[in-house]
């Protein structure tokens, strides 16, 4: 009789072992699917903002320099569906003494960023002139050596949809 009450209680025993294991396989399961749709989640937002590229001409994106070739602007001319603007201009130039004395090389590269907000309703746009150099107390020193700039526009437009446009100016 004790061993037929043991032997019931190990039938028991094994029902419930084998009933935690299927709880726990299948919890596993769900959490791996959640897991993965989480993921695929993930891949999508991640596609979806993706930043697409226009060209220069798709917005009239036309870039002038000074007559003395110390400062650039930009022009769009089909800006009527832009709402925002960010742009980097980089180019290299001439390092300074004081750069070269901490150990640079001869060139160096220099950046201008900015960000303007499009009129609803304009068609065009027109940058200040952006100084190839820097100011401080109404002071200009500018950059030398300077050959070239590229510059990079983020755009959205009024959907809300972004856009990357690249140019390139020789001096």
């Amino acid at each position: 009789m004790l061993i037929n009450s043991m032997f019931k209680k190990r039938k028991v025993q094994i029902a419930l072992i084998v009933i935690l294991l299927v709880i726990i396989g299948v919890g596993g399961y769900f959490m791996f699917a959640a897991n993965s749709n989480n993921q695929q989640s993930q891949d999508q937002t991640v596609t979806a903002n993706t930043v697409q590229t226009v060209s220069p001409s798709a917005i009239g994106l036309k870039l002038e320099d000074s007559s003395d070739k110390k400062k650039v602007r930009f022009f769009i001319s089909n800006a009527s569906d832009i709402k925002a603007i960010e742009y980097a201009l980089t180019y290299d130039a001439n390092s300074t003494a004081r750069e070269r004395s901490e150990g640079s090389d001869a060139t160096v590269q220099r950046g201008i960023t900015g960000q303007a907000n499009i009129s609803s309703g304009s068609s065009n746009y027109q940058s200040s002139w952006l100084i190839l150099g820097s100011q401080s107390a109404n002071i200009v020193r500018y950059d030398t050596g300077v050959t070239s700039v590229s510059i990079t526009l983020k755009i959205t437009k009024t959907n809300n949809k972004v856009y990357q446009v690249q140019d390139k100016l020789s001096l």
